[in-house]
């Protein structure tokens, strides 16, 4: 039996429908990341499982319990919220035993469970500060141990790293997935970060203008995205989209003279291509080819931005290290036939069965 369960979830605001239908479940000790552009109702996702808002819908089970009418008091969870939500004239001490007061907990239990919360945050040295006194890591640690005092096995959170550099989001990353792990703690965790969800999930719920686009594994959601919104919002920089060029069942990318698919259905289909998964030739030896428009140095890589001959499409290429090239020069474009994705340009949805009609293509490509 699943641990949290969500069936048919729906939440409008007014007109604004928030939530669509939604429905997933959680297996205890599961790192689930909920992943998606702002708007899309990822936040709202999680202060409807906190009991923060009510669904109009559906029902939600914790532990084969209908809590979808309980208040949050009653649903036995800890939540972290964006801006840590510390009381500022509180210490670092009674800020992590705010919640055992509020609840009423035996008062005998505080001292043991402070001290193991203290040590396991890094906060000993900590306690009779101010939040005002605090970096932004150590108000992050604060939050993140008033969640694990409370000892609830579910732990909601709500971008809990949007507040902090780069260089400190990598470490507190590591450090949350530690802590997961380490209590055995089943997440729910929001974000629109995909590097966070990434590496940190075990599976993402990826969602798009309130419904559940795709959920998978990030390795299933990188290399078999189901559309084009998933295809181009995991991984960076977003996977190429080009249109092809339909004659009858035969479709073209750009300048090539020889069909990219055969005998492909009489519809307007797209082709997918990851930035890493192509390589540049030389003019006379490619199949397509493409104008330098701009080159971007990231350090380990170079990104090369080329407009395709006889046509207004762009295609992202990355390649290691740095690359020097003029802009307006002319490249060539190669890469092998498993790295294709096509998409129905109408409905945005993978068409999956067209890998059996490039097998035939496989010469066809500089590759």
């Amino acid at each position: 039996m699943s641990y949290l369960s969500l069936h048919r979830i729906s939440k409008a605001w007014g007109e604004k429908i928030a939530l669509n239908d939604i429905s997933f479940d959680v297996q205890e000790g599961e790192f689930i990341a909920l992943l998606g552009p702002s708007g899309c109702g990822k936040s709202t996702m999680l202060r409807t499982l906190a009991g923060l808002e009510f669904a109009d819908s559906g029902a939600i089970y914790f532990q084969q319990q209908d809590v979808s009418r309980l208040s949050p008091s009653q649903r036995k969870l800890s939540m972290v919220f964006q801006s840590y939500a510390l009381f500022p004239h509180l210490s670092v001490r009674e800020n992590l035993l705010f919640g055992l007061r509020a609840r009423g907990e035996d008062k005998r239990q505080f001292a043991p469970r402070l001290a193991d919360v203290a040590k396991l945050m890094e906060l000993e040295t900590l306690l009779d500060r101010l939040p005002s006194q605090l970096s932004g890591g150590q108000q992050q640690r604060v939050a993140l141990g008033r969640a694990v005092i409370a000892n609830n096995k579910l732990c909601l959170m709500d971008e809990p790293l949007s507040n902090l550099d780069a260089k400190l989001r990598q470490s507190m990353r590591r450090e949350i997935r530690a802590l997961q792990k380490k209590l055995g703690l089943t997440m729910i965790y929001v974000t629109h970060d995909q590097t966070e969800a990434m590496s940190m999930a075990d599976r993402i719920i990826l969602l798009n203008d309130g419904a559940i686009e795709q959920q998978d594994t990030p390795d299933n959601l990188y290399n078999n995205p189901s559309s084009v919104f998933t295809a181009q919002f995991i991984g960076a920089p977003p996977m190429n989209i080009l249109p092809l060029r339909a004659e009858g069942r035969q479709h073209y990318l750009a300048d090539m003279t020889l069909p990219l698919l055969e005998n492909a259905a009489d519809q307007a289909l797209s082709l997918g291509l990851r930035a890493e998964d192509i390589q540049l030739c030389a003019v006379e030896n490619a199949s397509l080819h493409g104008e330098v428009i701009s080159l971007e140095y990231m350090g380990a890589d170079t990104l090369v931005v080329c407009r395709l001959a006889q046509t207004p499409a762009t295609i992202t290429v990355k390649i290691p290290g740095m690359k020097s090239m003029a802009e307006g020069s002319q490249i060539g474009l190669q890469w092998s036939p498993a790295a294709q994705y096509f998409f129905s340009t109408s409905s945005g949805k993978r068409c999956r069965h067209f890998g059996e009609n490039i097998l035939t293509m496989t010469n066809r490509l500089a590759v």
